[in-house]
């Protein structure tokens, strides 16, 4: 594919801090990944698989281009064994490497930096069921035994909790989804019957934090530091006031079993300050994936924003491209309008610089380096993705328990912390303020039907 020609070899993972009682925060720093890769970007979950699959407590690709992932550094049994896993609010099962993959004994030792797990090391460990199986949109797959484990993360363990362990996988690191449970592989694979609780689940069940509930904040690209915090809200690394927006239930369900919000539309603000409302009736359902790297939106919306931004279709790359300097420093943005709140993406998030299978940079004819539109065609995955060249613009908040996300202006490199735990009941999110109109002049139906067929 055109997409080997661009591999970005860094990674972001996940180290534990102190944080207010009642809450566990896991903070970023950056970290260089190895081995064939990542299954990052483009990753499809749940019925887009290719196939199937009062104040408490907190716990504080492979498509080959620039990207970056974000890792929870864990341990996993008795004594703690210590591996990494790509934190992904849009698959719901936490899975990891074990020696039997042959693909960890390759001799690039290519599942060093992930870790491997052998359960004859645990005490803790207890085989459940052989029948794991997950498939993503990248081709990326798992295959192994469903077991029961202890798992630490953020300094809190949690015990009991059902993991997988790859025994046949072609990507060389592990995964920790923390979404619905109703998510799960196995639900696809075998039925509603086996579903079990997850770690959202288990952190509350066990008294770790209060709710079903997180947020994340992955802060700018350029930046060494971000966090995901469970059970809490950190006031301190957003702007404005969070607005809540309900999750959007499939076709035939009674309760969402992703993490769909309605997009009603966006915009375009030049260098100069001059905003320009390209469509404000969209009402597209968009997924709020930290596993996808980039965006995934229909055609249309692709192209209207490349035009907006002044960058061009290269059928070489596959890619709308622009001069990295055109865009290095420039004050415009992208806006994307949710009922509510505004997030603005600036251009310099929205592009990334491209270079070839060695790293090197990609660069046009007069020596400026090439930059790629992260706003990518949504055709052949038949979803539209909002993943993390948009997430780090955004202050998340992922409720599951009352099936709504919390959003806002996230604010970059914030060294503050306000951190607030979130209760129980539906005014969890405490210092979320509902907002029942739009403030911009584009009011949008919130009756109208919603696009999820893209």
């Amino acid at each position: 594919m055109k997409y080997t020609l661009f591999v970005f070899a860094l990674g972001l993972a996940l180290l534990s801090t102190s944080c207010a009682a009642g809450t566990l925060q896991l903070d970023f720093s950056r970290a260089p990944s190895v081995g064939r890769g990542n299954p990052t970007l483009d990753r499809l979950y749940q019925k887009h698989r290719i196939s199937k699959r009062a104040v408490a407590s907190t716990v504080g690709e492979l498509l080959d281009n620039e990207f970056y992932l974000y890792f929870a550094n864990v341990s996993v049994g008795t004594p703690g064994q210590h591996l990494r896993l790509q934190i992904d609010t849009g698959s719901s099962d936490i899975w990891f490497q074990s020696a039997q993959n042959k693909i960890c004994g390759e001799a690039s030792d290519p599942c060093a930096e992930s870790g491997i797990y052998n359960p004859n090391d645990s005490s803790t460990y207890h085989e459940l069921y052989d029948d794991f199986s997950i498939r993503y949109g990248d081709y990326s797959y798992a295959k192994g035994d469903y077991a029961s484990e202890y798992f630490t993360i953020g300094g809190e363990t949690v015990t009991n909790l059902t993991v997988a362990i790859a025994i046949d996988a072609n990507a060389t690191q592990g995964i920790m989804g923390i979404g619905y449970d109703t998510n799960e592989a196995v639900v696809f694979n075998v039925g509603p019957s086996r579903r079990y609780k997850n770690l959202p689940d288990l952190l509350v069940s066990q008294n770790h934090i209060a709710s079903r509930a997180y947020s994340l904040w992955l802060n700018d690209q350029e930046a060494s530091t971000g966090s995901v915090l469970f059970g809490g809200i950190d006031r301190a690394k957003y702007n404005g006031t969070l607005a809540t927006l309900p999750f959007i239930s499939d076709d035939g369900e009674s309760t969402p079993s992703e993490f769909f919000v309605k997009l009603d539309g966006y915009g375009y603000s030049d260098a100069d300050g001059t905003e320009t409302s390209i469509d404000s009736s969209l009402k597209l359902a968009v997924l709020l994936d930290s596993g996808t790297s980039f965006i995934y939106l229909p055609p249309a919306v692709q192209s209207r924003i490349a035009n907006a931004s002044g960058a061009s279709y290269n059928d070489d790359l596959g890619y709308y491209i622009i001069p990295c300097p055109e865009v290095a420093n420039s004050a415009a943005f992208v806006e994307f309008y949710f009922d509510g709140v505004t997030i603005n993406v600036p251009v310099s998030q929205i592009f990334v610089a491209a270079t070839d299978a060695n790293n090197n940079p990609i660069n046009y004819n007069n020596g400026e380096q090439v930059c790629l539109l992260t706003v990518l065609d949504n055709t052949q995955i038949e979803v539209a993705i909002l993943g993390d060249t948009f997430l780090r613009s955004a202050y998340v908040v992922y409720d599951l328990d009352n099936n709504q996300a919390g959003l806002a202006q996230s604010k970059y490199n914030a060294t503050a912390s306000d951190v607030v735990a979130i209760g129980t009941g539906p005014d969890a999110i405490s210092d979320a303020v509902k907002i029942k109109s739009r403030t911009r002049a584009h009011r949008i139906d919130s009756r109208a039907p919603i696009d999820k067929s893209v």
